[in-house]
């Protein structure tokens, strides 16, 4: 029998699946040709999707009080765990995700918030903490985590008993910092960054300022000193400054986290696109181009426009540090190379 090639034409056709685990198993067929008029389709490799977290959790028991476990309470701090049962009061369904590990950078014995700083810490050493913990943000940006400590370990190398300080660090030439393994852009950062502690008439300079002024002020300082952004000025204040109510809607992390959420709960997302669209200024704000573009991307997760992300963040005030935490579980992020990222 001969086959005719005289009409090609391409179909997709694509089919769920349940495999067992809840998860979906994408199936295409294509027709790619006729034979004598006869459409012969052939099956591509099936693609399972990746399982997410959730998807393990889902045989988790939910407690209807949400009660946490006396160990989860005893580890975390008392202003965290409030947190936690305010979230847990907004939407319970996010139990097992909550309490299916602890949150160590929320550890009792070691997290104090930027009003509750150890008494017997100097306000020049607590200034010096902050100065570096923005030099090891600006150490590891565009770097890996293992390159990112190479540098790190060779710039402490250099000072008295591994502690650097922005004194000794404006004394080193920029040919003694590119040793080390800093690009000429970030030892420019490094010197920006170490003059402003330095300087008295700095608000940055002074302890006082970050533990009496607002944190929107907090955050405005900080974005003026060369190589720190809105982002990194952000994960200063969750993880070095412990502040509980920020949120980085433009944090690719938070974006997929805040996808898989929204993806599992098809009732809340088209409640808040209901409120967003009909809201006269948000609704004019959607015209503007989001972060993250839902097409053209090989992405497994769906990107929602900024004001979706910023209005689904909104209803857990003023915890949204710890809606964060939540969402970059949910994402699979590695929350240690942020915490590393020098925002200790």
């Amino acid at each position: 029998m001969a086959r005719t090639r005289s009409k090609v034409k391409l179909e997709v056709e694509v089919n769920g699946k349940e495999n067992g685990q809840g998860v979906t198993a994408i199936e295409k067929e294509v027709t790619s040709m006729e034979d004598n008029g006869l459409k012969v389709v052939k099956k591509r490799k099936t693609k399972t999707a990746k399982p997410v977290l959730e998807d393990y959790l889902a045989h988790h028991e939910i407690p209807a009080d949400g009660k946490l476990p006396d160990e989860y309470i005893e580890f975390h701090t008392e202003e965290f765990i409030e947190g936690i049962k305010h979230i847990l009061k907004v939407d319970l369904s996010l139990y097992p995700v909550v309490v299916h590990d602890k949150f160590v950078h929320f550890e009792k014995s070691k997290s104090k918030p930027r009003t509750a700083r150890d008494p017997d810490q100097s306000k020049e050493a607590i200034v010096s903490d902050y100065w570096y913990n923005l030099i090891r943000s600006v150490i590891s940006q565009q770097l890996s985590g293992k390159a990112a400590k190479s540098i790190e370990q060779k710039f402490r190398s250099c000072f008295t008993d591994g502690v650097p300080t922005p004194e000794e660090t404006l004394k080193k030439s920029p040919e003694e910092l590119r040793s080390y393994g800093f690009s000429f852009q970030k030892i420019k950062y490094v010197q920006n960054i170490s003059e402003h502690f330095l300087d008295k008439d700095s608000k940055l300079s002074h302890a006082e300022f970050y533990e009496e002024a607002p944190l929107d002020d907090i955050i405005e300082e900080l974005v003026k000193l060369k190589g720190i952004g809105y982002w990194s000025a952000k994960m200063f204040a969750i993880f070095t400054l412990k502040e509980l109510d920020v949120f980085a809607h433009d944090d690719l992390g938070i974006a997929r986290g805040v996808s898989r959420y929204l993806v599992r709960r098809p009732e809340q997302l088209k409640k808040i696109k209901e409120q967003v669209d009909s809201h006269e200024e948000l609704s004019k704000l959607l015209k503007k181009k989001s972060t993250f573009v839902a097409k053209g991307t090989s992405r497994d997760w769906v990107p929602y426009h900024d004001e979706y992300v910023k209005f689904f963040a909104s209803q857990f005030k003023p915890y949204r540090s710890i809606l964060m935490m939540i969402m970059w579980r949910l994402a699979a992020t590695n929350i240690d190379i942020l915490e590393n990222s020098g925002v200790r």
